[in-house]
């Protein structure tokens, strides 16, 4: 009787302990699932064509990462609160260019240094904590095209992203990788079999992370297009365009001319059509144009590729070097009015602002109203002393109104749609021509 007690007893307590030892079995699991997740659940396993509508409106930290030593390119090296101004500012994705060649041994395993590695995910955290999309990329790493035919040259880049991939391995969702930038001598055939090689090594440590690929040369709409699409279901493609580059790189002559709007219109054309029929999510990562533009024409540029992008669903991320194509004033921490321009520009909203001078105090305003939906048109205007500011309001079927009070001043203008509850929709900035 005794010994029958005490068996009951015996299993009543190993079961005990196999139910305790399920349990704890189940809350390591998910805790293992939380920490592989980092703290963004919603994310994991989200396809790109879902992603890629949380990502539109994007900005690079061009030439900081990728200069061969820090600082060499007119930038010192990323601050944490650049982070809070572009997600203050509306951006959604901040895309960090780099370059491991010069922080990478040249004798195998070709191990990149670790003062390095932990420089660049601390700047990668900094965003993810603040719920930004973030793509890190291999940048102006030349010396892999260089010397693409020594296989020993095409290991050592291998390696380089078999160790990124390991160490970001845990990161955010919203973390993704860009394989190569604007790779100009390569052929075809090079950044097919590349895109493949890197591909496969990534998939390792992060078997649905999203890649994002290109095509060869400087990575234009046309080498996207025609680059071998990888077998994967997590993938993105990229393309740049600083179309004309006589205009946006050089600084020569004007732009905005039915022409020259039609042909950016056809480029966004041609790869929202490749997407579709590819189910393959596209962002344009690199555009711009130089200070040195004349300034109306740079006004119009920058609102035609955006308006494009976000009429055809393609993510954009300005190009921003901190000089010529600089955005984002650094050390001041402020803003010119291209950042409007990226965050308030929509298909729907007003554009084609002209400022024509009358008289000596009276300007002529003009532009193309694209929707009836909104409460009213505000008109700005801003001087060399002062922000934008509004100087009256008007109809929304009104397309034309007169500044009588401009005497001894320089203005610059630009219209809203204001809406009550959707946001308002910026017109490009005009100066009086």
């Amino acid at each position: 009787m005794i010994s029958k007690t005490l068996n009951k007893v015996s299993i009543k307590r190993h079961g005990s302990l196999f139910l305790f030892l399920l349990i704890l079995i189940f809350l390591f699991a998910c805790q293992d699932k939380t920490d592989d997740n980092s703290n963004d659940n919603s994310l994991q396993f989200e396809k790109p064509q879902s992603v890629i509508k949380n990502m539109m409106r994007g900005i690079n930290i061009g030439n900081t990462l990728e200069p061969p030593t820090v600082g060499e390119w007119n930038n010192g090296f990323i601050k944490e609160h650049y982070f809070d101004d572009y997600k203050e500012a509306g951006f959604s994705t901040i895309r960090i260019p780099i370059r491991w060649d010069k922080h990478t041994s040249n004798i195998a395993p070709y191990s990149i240094d670790n003062s390095w590695l932990d420089l660049v995910e601390m700047v990668v955290d900094w965003g993810l904590e603040r719920d930004l999309y973030i793509i890190i990329n291999s940048h102006h790493d030349w010396w892999l095209v260089d010397g693409y035919s020594d296989r020993e040259v095409q290991k050592r880049f291998e390696n380089i992203w078999r160790q990124v991939s390991e160490r970001f391995e845990n990161k955010s969702p919203r973390l993704f990788f860009e394989i190569i930038n604007e790779p100009h001598g390569l052929t075809q055939e090079n950044i097919n079999e590349l895109n493949e090689k890197i591909l496969s090594i990534i998939r390792v440590k992060n078997p649905k992370r999203i890649v994002i690929y290109s095509g060869h040369e400087w990575s234009n709409s046309t080498h996207l297009l025609s680059a071998k699409i990888p077998d994967d279901d997590y993938i993105m493609g990229y393309f740049h365009a600083y179309d004309p580059w006589e205009f946006s790189g050089k600084g020569n002559g004007v732009w905005g001319s039915k022409n020259d709007i039609n042909a950016i219109k056809s480029k966004f054309e041609s790869v929202a059509k490749w997407s579709t029929n590819n189910n393959i999510p596209v962002m344009i990562s690199e555009f711009g144009a130089v200070h040195d533009c004349d300034y109306n024409s740079r006004m119009l540029h920058y609102s035609t590729y955006v308006d494009q992008a976000i009429l055809h669903g393609i993510a954009f991320q300005a190009w921003d070097d901190g000089g010529q194509f600089g955005i984002y004033e650094r050390t001041a921490r402020t803003w010119p009015e291209v950042k409007d321009i990226l965050i308030h520009t929509y298909p729907e909203g007003p554009t084609m602002l002209k400022a024509r001078l009358q008289t000596d105090s009276s300007v002529r305003l003009t532009w193309q109203n694209r929707t009836i939906s909104n409460e009213r048109i505000i008109i700005e205007r801003k001087t060399e002393n002062s922000a934008f500011l509004p100087i009256t309001e008007v109809g929304v079927n009104t397309a034309e109104y007169v500044d009588k009070d401009i005497e001894g001043l320089m203005p610059i203008y630009r219209v809203i749609a204001d809406f009550s509850s959707d946001p308002d929709m910026y017109s490009n900035p005009a100066r009086i021509k």
